[in-house]
């Protein structure tokens, strides 16, 4: 006569689950003032205003360490 088989015994699961790695943002080499890169600024309409923040908040790409910029925060910001 078969027999038939045992049934399994239970595994411990881990206590907590699987944590995904912290991917670190990207940089962004010369950001704009508003703080997104070039390419937000570089879009298929008419424009140079902030794809991510729109024309209300920053209306074109301004370099947020220009040489201009610098010599107005030694000027007045230190």
């Amino acid at each position: 006569m078969p027999t038939v088989p045992r049934q399994r015994e239970a595994t411990s699961a881990p206590l907590t689950p699987p944590i995904a790695p912290v991917t670190p943002p990207k940089t962004v080499v010369e950001p704009c003032v508003c703080g997104h890169a070039r390419a937000a600024h570089e879009h298929y309409r008419p424009g140079r205003d902030c794809g991510a923040c729109g024309a209300q908040d920053c209306a074109e790409f301004r370099r947020a360490g220009g040489a201009i910029r610098q010599t107005l925060r030694r000027l007045f910001l230190d």
